[in-house]
């Protein structure tokens, strides 16, 4: 696990005793480490690949597989709810993530809170967090394998208004004016200028200007922040 970064930071999430639900487990990366050091004794590793679950499987000890169960499922389908759950949703873009939550609110709802982690889209994710109730408890970068991964821990409550730049980059990196950020925002800042001024130039087709341009307003809003604060 110490070249994962990202599952490090999602692990670091999780309070000690829960139960662990983590959806599209894949190789069981986060459940095994759980497992074996302590963290969780009830894990639930899904998938909706049998072949995915098996990966994790042929990694199961006896003392393992007292902790850990898997089952074959989309999303919380078919899951029991219980007391003291939390759920872990990883590897996967803020759209498929919004998609589970939606078919299964009510069971989102009554969880602790969920860790989730995605790379693409993410400010859509927040959004659909905050319009349903939830309220963003962290909300941080992370750095792994060359990708910048949002991560985020959200439970039902009384969730916030969030400025542009909070629904763009998180609130936790903000604050703290973490380098990690400083580094995201001077690379979209030059992509997405570059962007802007090839759909000005080159293409009649200018639907994805406004998101562009919205995204430049955001990393304008934090740098005139950070400068206000300095």
């Amino acid at each position: 696990m110490e070249d994962k970064k990202r599952l490090l930071d999602i692990i670091n999430l999780i309070d000690k005793n829960k139960k662990v639900i983590d959806i599209g487990t894949d190789h069981g990366l986060v459940p095994l480490y759980l497992a074996k050091n302590g963290i969780s004794k009830e894990i639930l590793a899904t998938d909706i690949s049998e072949k995915s679950l098996d990966k994790l499987r042929s990694a199961l000890t006896p003392e393992l597989e007292n902790k850990i169960s898997t089952k074959v499922t989309d999303g919380f389908k078919g899951i029991v709810e219980e007391e003291n759950q939390v759920a872990v949703i990883a590897g996967m873009g803020a759209n498929t993530i919004i998609d589970i939550i939606d078919q299964s609110l009510d069971f989102a709802h009554n969880l602790d809170y969920m860790i989730l982690a995605s790379n693409i889209n993410t400010e859509k994710l927040r959004v659909h967090l905050i319009d349903n109730g939830f309220e963003i408890i962290n909300d941080f970068l992370t750095y792994d394998n060359g990708k910048y991964y949002d991560i985020i821990k959200a439970k039902f409550g009384h969730g916030e208004n969030l400025s542009i730049g909070e629904i763009y980059y998180g609130k936790d990196d903000i604050i703290d004016k973490s380098e990690i950020l400083k580094e995201k925002l001077d690379i979209d800042y030059k992509k997405n200028t570059a962007f802007k001024k090839a759909i000005l130039e080159n293409s009649k087709d200018r639907k994805n200007l406004d998101r562009i341009e919205e995204k430049l307003h955001a990393i304008e809003e934090i740098r005139k922040q950070w400068k206000l604060e300095n």
